[in-house]
Formats: structure tokens, sequence, C-alpha cells
């Protein structure tokens, strides 16, 4: 059984950009306490050789809400370098992707499948079919950049676990399971996740 488009694209965003949101407002938090300047943490990183939590934060929107609008297009070229935000315009930059993600028409996703997506930047020119575009380029680098910004976070110091990475997982009704095995759902697990020692 396959897994729809929507499912492996929008719906991993939709669970995977409200923690991310939710670690910048500990980092806010985290800075507020110990009098530090928020904005320093824009310009982190987890090596000298490394690009930026900005850089981070905007490469992933690029390969989520832009590798969307690339597939509707037929192309997708690098991240916008031009941005610069300061903390709080990222986190509105953040909202306000999620935003339209969230809206984005299922019945238009599954659409797209079967077509044909060229992603083109500098001297490096990639064809790809849909499918393969998000599965073994888009979506692996969606998530090493949401990575690499929620770990510049814990190296800074912010109290960030597994639960403000993960967000809410997708359970079914495991009818193969006993009756008297508790079942837990995303928001449960979640929860229990959010118990755990950094």
């Amino acid at each position: 059984m396959s897994i729809s488009l929507y499912n492996a694209t929008i719906g991993c965003y939709l669970q995977t950009i409200p923690p991310i949101l939710g670690c910048l407002d500990k980092a806010r938090a985290f800075c507020i306490k110990r009098g530090m300047d928020c904005e320093k943490l824009l310009e982190s990183r987890l090596h000298a050789s490394m690009l930026p939590l900005h850089f981070q934060i905007i490469t992933m929107l690029h390969f989520s809400e832009g590798a969307i609008i690339g597939a509707k297009t037929g192309k997708l070229g690098g991240p916008d370098m031009t941005l610069s935000f300061t903390f709080d315009q990222l986190q509105t930059h953040l909202c306000a992707s999620l935003k339209r993600i969230g809206e984005f028409d299922p019945a238009d996703i599954e659409g797209l499948c079967g077509g044909e997506v060229v992603f083109q930047y500098h001297d490096v020119t990639l064809p790809f079919l849909t499918e393969d575009f998000f599965q073994s380029y888009a979506t692996p680098n969606f998530y090493f950049h949401t990575t690499t910004a929620y770990a510049i976070l814990r190296a800074f110091g912010v109290p960030v676990g597994i639960a403000d990475y993960i967000g809410t997982v997708r359970t079914t009704h495991g009818s193969k399971l006993a009756a008297d095995v508790k079942q837990q759902t995303g928001e449960e697990y979640l929860a229990i996740l959010e118990k755990l020692a950094d």
C-alpha cells in the first residue's frame, strides 16, 4: 500500500514545523531569562564551516512550502539567500509559511503525482519524477535543515528534547492488538515525551 503524496509531504510539514516554532519560543524564553540577545542565535552554527540558524530555517521552508510550489511549476532553484530577518520576523515568516502549507488542497497535491520537477541551481541540473523529487531530494533536505536548526538551539543551551522535535505522531487504532492493551494517541505519546528529561 503506497502512502499518499499529501501525507508524505504536507502531513510531515504540519507535524514538524509547529515543534520548531515551539523551539524558537523556548529559545526566546531562554535568552530573556539569561539577559541574552536572541538575535545572536540567528548567526549561531554547529561548526564554523556550516551555515547559521537563520539559513537553516529559511532552507527548511524552501524544501517544504517551496518544494510544493516547485512541484506545481515543475522547477525549483536554491533557497533565497537575500532574505534577512530579525528573530521576530523569522518566527513570523515561519508561521505564515505554516499557515499556507495547511491551506494546500489534498486533491491538488495528489494531482502532482506522475509529474516532473527540475531542480536547477548554478551549474547543477537535477531532473526528477515528482515522487522521486520529494522522496529522494526535497524531504531529506527538509529534515536535514530542520534537524540542524534544532541541534543549533540545543548546542546553544536551549532546553529542548525529542518532544520539541517529533511533534504529534499520526497513530491509528491497532485492530490486531488485544482489547486490554492501552493504545496511545499521538497527543498522549507527545505528553509522555514531554515528561522525559532533556
